[in-house]
Formats: C-alpha cells, sequence, structure tokens
C-alpha cells in the first residue's frame, strides 16, 4: 500500500511557502521567512477557523489563522508581539500576516515602519 504526497518541484510539501520579510533585528535586513501550513477547514466557506500556518524564521515560531465571521468577513490572527501587544484592530496587520498575504503577487515587497 502506497500513499502520494504533493510536492513542489524542489522537493517540499506544496504547504510550505517561503518569503523574504524583514529580519528579526533593529537593522531588518531581508530574512527568509517559512510558512507552513497546518490546519486547512475541508468547508471553506464554514465560520470559524479557516486556515492556520506556522511561521518560522524570526526569532520565535508564530501562528497566523484566517478566521470566517459570522457575517461572512474573514479576519487575521497573529501570534507575534507585533499583533498581541499592539492590537489586531490597527489598520494594517503585522509584517508576518502581509508576508502571506503578497505571496502569489508579482512583486512581494513588505516594508515595516516602526516594527
Amino acid at each position: 500500500m502506497s500513499t502520494t504526497t504533493k510536492t513542489t518541484r524542489q522537493g517540499l510539501a506544496a504547504d510550505v511557502v517561503f518569503a523574504a520579510l524583514p529580519g528579526p533585528t533593529r537593522k531588518r535586513t531581508p530574512s527568509p521567512y517559512c510558512y507552513r501550513l497546518t490546519y486547512q477547514n475541508p468547508d471553506s466557506s464554514a465560520e470559524g477557523c479557516v486556515l492556520s500556518w506556522d511561521v518560522m524564521g524570526g526569532r520565535e515560531v508564530y501562528q497566523i489563522a484566517l478566521e470566517r465571521q459570522a457575517s461572512g468577513r474573514l479576519r487575521w490572527h497573529c501570534s507575534c508581539a507585533d499583533a498581541v501587544y499592539r492590537g489586531e484592530t490597527r489598520a494594517k496587520p503585522c509584517k508576518h500576516v502581509r508576508g502571506l498575504q503578497a505571496l502569489g503577487r508579482d512583486k512581494l515587497e513588505v516594508t515595516v515602519a516602526g516594527g
């Protein structure tokens, strides 16, 4: 009995992607961050958690979740200090969420002002 895993050309699982984000040091030099999909709701239109990722590459491993609210609106959550202590209600999400949102676009440009 054999099982098949979908992989990319580089041999990585299809649920692992990378992005260059401003690094965790004060210099903010671009650093590679790895996003690993850890959960995908089989009913993508259901209320609650739709997707979640582990984010590696900074000082710690963070978690990002995409939540579908009862109204149908999607809301991003990140466990990094920027999102937790500065509030998820800010107009601009943290760099980890912005990096994930930018994946698949023509040019990934994530800039961070003040953190």
